[in-house]
Protein backbone atom coordinates (compact mmCIF):
# COMPACT_ATOMS: atom_id res chain seq x y z
CA UNK A 1 0.00 0.00 0.00
CA UNK A 2 1.36 3.42 -0.99
CA UNK A 3 2.30 5.22 2.26
CA UNK A 4 2.78 8.71 0.86
CA UNK A 5 -0.64 9.52 -0.61
CA UNK A 6 -2.27 12.87 0.34
CA UNK A 7 -4.24 12.98 3.59
CA UNK A 8 -6.58 15.46 5.27
CA UNK A 9 -8.42 15.91 8.58
CA UNK A 10 -12.07 16.96 8.29
CA UNK A 11 -14.73 17.59 10.98
CA UNK A 12 -17.45 15.03 11.67
CA UNK A 13 -21.06 16.07 12.18
CA UNK A 14 -24.51 14.50 12.38
CA UNK A 15 -27.51 16.51 11.16
CA UNK A 16 -25.67 19.74 11.77
CA UNK A 17 -24.27 18.79 15.19
CA UNK A 18 -20.48 18.85 15.01
CA UNK A 19 -18.52 16.15 16.83
CA UNK A 20 -15.29 16.67 18.77
CA UNK A 21 -13.81 13.91 16.61
CA UNK A 22 -12.30 14.43 13.17
CA UNK A 23 -12.08 12.05 10.23
CA UNK A 24 -8.64 11.33 8.77
CA UNK A 25 -8.98 10.66 5.06
CA UNK A 26 -6.53 9.49 2.41
CA UNK A 27 -6.85 10.26 -1.28
CA UNK A 28 -6.65 6.87 -2.98
CA UNK A 29 -6.76 5.94 -6.68
CA UNK A 30 -9.91 3.86 -7.29
CA UNK A 31 -10.56 1.98 -10.52
CA UNK A 32 -14.09 2.27 -11.89
CA UNK A 33 -15.67 0.71 -14.96
CA UNK A 34 -14.52 -2.25 -17.01
CA UNK A 35 -12.36 -2.92 -20.05
CA UNK A 36 -11.75 0.05 -22.30
CA UNK A 37 -14.10 2.13 -20.17
CA UNK A 38 -12.11 1.63 -16.96
CA UNK A 39 -10.96 4.83 -15.32
CA UNK A 40 -8.81 5.58 -12.30
CA UNK A 41 -10.37 8.24 -10.09
CA UNK A 42 -8.91 9.65 -6.89
CA UNK A 43 -11.34 9.42 -3.98
CA UNK A 44 -11.06 10.31 -0.30
CA UNK A 45 -11.35 7.27 1.99
CA UNK A 46 -11.46 7.37 5.79
CA UNK A 47 -8.51 5.68 7.52
CA UNK A 48 -9.16 6.78 11.11
CA UNK A 49 -10.71 9.24 13.52
CA UNK A 50 -8.80 11.53 15.88
CA UNK A 51 -9.48 14.33 18.35
CA UNK A 52 -9.69 18.00 17.43
CA UNK A 53 -6.24 18.86 18.83
CA UNK A 54 -4.48 15.86 17.26
CA UNK A 55 -1.74 17.14 14.95
CA UNK A 56 -1.89 14.97 11.85
CA UNK A 57 1.58 14.32 10.44
CA UNK A 58 1.87 12.95 6.91
CA UNK A 59 4.08 9.93 6.37
CA UNK A 60 6.12 11.84 3.81
CA UNK A 61 6.94 14.39 6.53
CA UNK A 62 7.96 11.55 8.85
CA UNK A 63 10.32 10.32 6.14
CA UNK A 64 11.77 13.84 5.92
CA UNK A 65 12.30 13.73 9.70
CA UNK A 66 14.06 10.36 9.40
CA UNK A 67 16.30 11.64 6.62
CA UNK A 68 17.15 14.69 8.74
CA UNK A 69 18.06 12.48 11.72
CA UNK A 70 20.27 10.32 9.49
CA UNK A 71 22.00 13.38 8.03
CA UNK A 72 22.56 15.11 11.38
CA UNK A 73 23.95 11.92 12.93
CA UNK A 74 26.81 11.88 10.43
CA UNK A 75 26.33 8.11 10.09
CA UNK A 76 25.81 6.46 6.71
CA UNK A 77 22.23 5.27 7.25
CA UNK A 78 20.23 3.82 4.36
CA UNK A 79 16.53 3.00 4.21
CA UNK A 80 15.89 -0.68 4.89
CA UNK A 81 12.13 -1.24 5.16
CA UNK A 82 8.88 0.69 4.75
CA UNK A 83 5.74 -0.67 6.42
CA UNK A 84 2.26 0.80 6.00
CA UNK A 85 -1.05 -0.95 6.60
CA UNK A 86 -3.28 2.00 5.72
CA UNK A 87 -3.15 3.37 9.27
CA UNK A 88 0.22 2.57 10.91
CA UNK A 89 3.57 3.49 9.36
CA UNK A 90 7.05 2.21 10.29
CA UNK A 91 10.22 3.32 8.49
CA UNK A 92 13.47 1.45 9.27
CA UNK A 93 17.05 2.60 8.59
CA UNK A 94 20.34 0.68 8.89
CA UNK A 95 24.00 1.71 9.05
CA UNK A 96 25.51 -1.27 7.20
CA UNK A 97 29.07 0.05 7.23
CA UNK A 98 29.28 0.67 10.98
CA UNK A 99 29.93 -2.24 13.36
CA UNK A 100 29.13 -1.70 17.03
CA UNK A 101 30.86 -4.94 18.00
CA UNK A 102 30.92 -8.67 17.37
CA UNK A 103 28.88 -11.41 18.99
CA UNK A 104 31.33 -13.90 17.52
CA UNK A 105 34.11 -13.76 14.95
CA UNK A 106 32.70 -11.98 11.89
CA UNK A 107 29.24 -11.77 13.43
CA UNK A 108 28.83 -7.99 13.59
CA UNK A 109 26.06 -5.89 15.08
CA UNK A 110 25.07 -2.66 13.33
CA UNK A 111 23.07 0.35 14.40
CA UNK A 112 19.60 1.16 13.10
CA UNK A 113 16.55 3.22 13.92
CA UNK A 114 12.86 3.41 13.18
CA UNK A 115 10.31 6.20 12.84
CA UNK A 116 6.70 5.34 13.73
CA UNK A 117 3.51 7.19 12.83
CA UNK A 118 -0.22 6.57 12.58
CA UNK A 119 -3.27 8.12 10.96
CA UNK A 120 -5.73 6.79 13.55
CA UNK A 121 -3.99 7.73 16.80
CA UNK A 122 -3.12 4.11 17.61
CA UNK A 123 0.65 4.71 17.49
CA UNK A 124 2.55 7.80 18.60
CA UNK A 125 4.84 9.64 16.25
CA UNK A 126 8.21 8.52 17.51
CA UNK A 127 11.81 7.40 17.14
CA UNK A 128 13.13 4.01 18.24
CA UNK A 129 16.75 2.89 18.17
CA UNK A 130 17.30 -0.68 16.99
CA UNK A 131 20.10 -3.09 16.11
CA UNK A 132 20.87 -5.33 13.14
CA UNK A 133 22.79 -8.55 12.75
CA UNK A 134 24.81 -7.85 9.60
CA UNK A 135 25.30 -11.51 8.69
CA UNK A 136 21.63 -11.89 7.76
CA UNK A 137 20.32 -8.31 8.10
CA UNK A 138 17.91 -9.37 10.82
CA UNK A 139 16.46 -6.35 12.58
CA UNK A 140 16.23 -6.48 16.39
CA UNK A 141 13.87 -4.11 18.16
CA UNK A 142 13.35 -3.42 21.86
CA UNK A 143 10.77 -1.78 24.06
CA UNK A 144 12.95 -1.44 27.16
CA UNK A 145 16.66 -1.80 26.33
CA UNK A 146 17.18 0.82 23.60
CA UNK A 147 16.51 4.55 23.30
CA UNK A 148 13.15 5.78 22.05
CA UNK A 149 11.52 9.17 21.82
CA UNK A 150 7.92 10.28 21.40
CA UNK A 151 7.06 13.40 19.40
CA UNK A 152 3.76 14.73 20.65
CA UNK A 153 0.89 15.04 18.15
CA UNK A 154 0.02 18.57 19.20
CA UNK A 155 0.91 22.10 18.23
CA UNK A 156 4.25 22.07 20.07
CA UNK A 157 5.89 20.86 16.86
CA UNK A 158 8.02 24.00 16.76
CA UNK A 159 10.25 22.14 19.25
CA UNK A 160 10.82 19.25 16.85
CA UNK A 161 14.04 20.57 15.23
CA UNK A 162 15.78 20.53 18.61
CA UNK A 163 14.30 17.15 19.44
CA UNK A 164 15.48 15.74 16.11
CA UNK A 165 18.96 17.05 16.86
CA UNK A 166 18.91 15.33 20.27
CA UNK A 167 17.85 12.05 18.66
CA UNK A 168 20.68 12.33 16.11
CA UNK A 169 23.14 12.89 18.97
CA UNK A 170 21.89 9.71 20.68
CA UNK A 171 22.73 7.75 17.51
CA UNK A 172 26.17 9.37 17.38
CA UNK A 173 26.77 8.33 20.98
CA UNK A 174 25.74 4.74 20.25
CA UNK A 175 27.98 4.56 17.16
CA UNK A 176 30.97 5.69 19.26
CA UNK A 177 30.31 3.01 21.86
CA UNK A 178 29.19 5.53 24.47
CA UNK A 179 25.67 4.15 24.90
CA UNK A 180 25.64 1.79 27.88
CA UNK A 181 22.32 0.22 26.90
CA UNK A 182 23.65 -0.79 23.49
CA UNK A 183 26.87 -2.07 25.05
CA UNK A 184 24.94 -4.12 27.61
CA UNK A 185 22.64 -5.52 24.95
CA UNK A 186 25.55 -6.75 22.80
CA UNK A 187 27.08 -8.36 25.90
CA UNK A 188 23.79 -10.18 26.47
CA UNK A 189 23.89 -11.41 22.86
CA UNK A 190 27.36 -12.83 23.61
CA UNK A 191 26.01 -14.52 26.74
CA UNK A 192 23.16 -16.00 24.71
CA UNK A 193 25.68 -17.36 22.21
CA UNK A 194 27.55 -19.17 24.97
CA UNK A 195 24.35 -20.56 26.59
CA UNK A 196 23.04 -23.95 25.46
CA UNK A 197 19.28 -24.22 24.98
CA UNK A 198 17.62 -27.50 25.97
CA UNK A 199 13.96 -28.37 26.44
CA UNK A 200 13.98 -27.15 30.04
CA UNK A 201 15.41 -23.79 28.93
CA UNK A 202 12.81 -23.50 26.17
CA UNK A 203 10.06 -24.04 28.72
CA UNK A 204 11.57 -21.43 31.04
CA UNK A 205 11.81 -18.89 28.23
CA UNK A 206 8.35 -19.58 26.86
CA UNK A 207 6.50 -19.52 30.17
CA UNK A 208 8.47 -16.85 31.99
CA UNK A 209 9.84 -14.41 29.41
CA UNK A 210 7.96 -14.56 26.08
CA UNK A 211 4.58 -15.88 27.20
CA UNK A 212 2.79 -13.04 25.36
CA UNK A 213 3.63 -14.26 21.84
CA UNK A 214 1.09 -16.43 19.97
CA UNK A 215 1.43 -20.21 20.11
CA UNK A 216 1.73 -20.46 16.33
CA UNK A 217 4.63 -17.99 16.26
CA UNK A 218 6.45 -19.83 19.06
CA UNK A 219 6.06 -23.13 17.21
CA UNK A 220 7.38 -21.59 14.01
CA UNK A 221 10.48 -20.10 15.66
CA UNK A 222 11.22 -23.42 17.45
CA UNK A 223 11.03 -25.19 14.06
CA UNK A 224 13.57 -22.71 12.67
CA UNK A 225 15.74 -23.06 15.77
CA UNK A 226 15.89 -26.85 15.48
CA UNK A 227 17.30 -26.43 11.95
CA UNK A 228 20.19 -24.32 13.27
CA UNK A 229 23.68 -25.81 13.50
CA UNK A 230 24.18 -24.66 17.11
CA UNK A 231 21.52 -24.88 19.83
CA UNK A 232 22.35 -21.72 21.77
CA UNK A 233 20.38 -18.67 22.83
CA UNK A 234 21.76 -16.44 20.08
CA UNK A 235 20.53 -18.89 17.44
CA UNK A 236 17.11 -18.97 19.13
CA UNK A 237 16.93 -15.17 19.01
CA UNK A 238 17.90 -15.20 15.33
CA UNK A 239 15.37 -17.91 14.54
CA UNK A 240 12.76 -15.43 15.79
CA UNK A 241 14.13 -12.42 13.92
CA UNK A 242 14.54 -14.53 10.75
CA UNK A 243 10.83 -15.26 11.00
CA UNK A 244 9.62 -11.79 11.92
CA UNK A 245 11.92 -9.33 10.14
CA UNK A 246 11.76 -10.97 6.72
CA UNK A 247 8.03 -11.73 6.60
CA UNK A 248 6.57 -11.13 3.14
CA UNK A 249 3.47 -9.54 4.67
CA UNK A 250 4.40 -8.13 8.09
CA UNK A 251 1.96 -6.50 10.49
CA UNK A 252 2.41 -4.09 13.39
CA UNK A 253 2.37 -7.21 15.59
CA UNK A 254 5.50 -8.45 13.79
CA UNK A 255 7.48 -5.52 15.18
CA UNK A 256 5.94 -5.87 18.65
CA UNK A 257 6.65 -9.60 18.82
CA UNK A 258 10.22 -8.95 17.66
CA UNK A 259 10.76 -6.63 20.63
CA UNK A 260 9.04 -9.04 23.04
CA UNK A 261 11.34 -11.89 22.04
CA UNK A 262 14.56 -9.85 21.94
CA UNK A 263 13.83 -8.26 25.33
CA UNK A 264 12.63 -11.57 26.76
CA UNK A 265 15.76 -13.48 25.78
CA UNK A 266 18.03 -10.70 27.04
CA UNK A 267 16.14 -10.71 30.36
CA UNK A 268 16.29 -14.51 30.57
CA UNK A 269 20.05 -14.74 30.08
CA UNK A 270 20.59 -11.97 32.63
CA UNK A 271 18.35 -13.60 35.26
Amino acid sequence: MEPYLPIRKVPLDYQGVQSNAFSVQMEKPIKEGKGDNQLTINKWKEVGTVSNNYLLVENKDVKDMADQIACQSGIDFVEDKVFFDGKRFVLSYIAKDTSLGEVGVGDDIALGFQMWNSYDGSTSLGFRMMLYRLECLNGMTSQVNLSKYRFRHNHDSENWPKELENVAHSLQSASRGDNNSVHDMINKFKELKSTHIDMFSLGQIRNGFINDIPTQLFGSLVDRFLDKEHNNGWELLNAATDELWHKEKPTVASFKHNATIVDGLCNWVAA
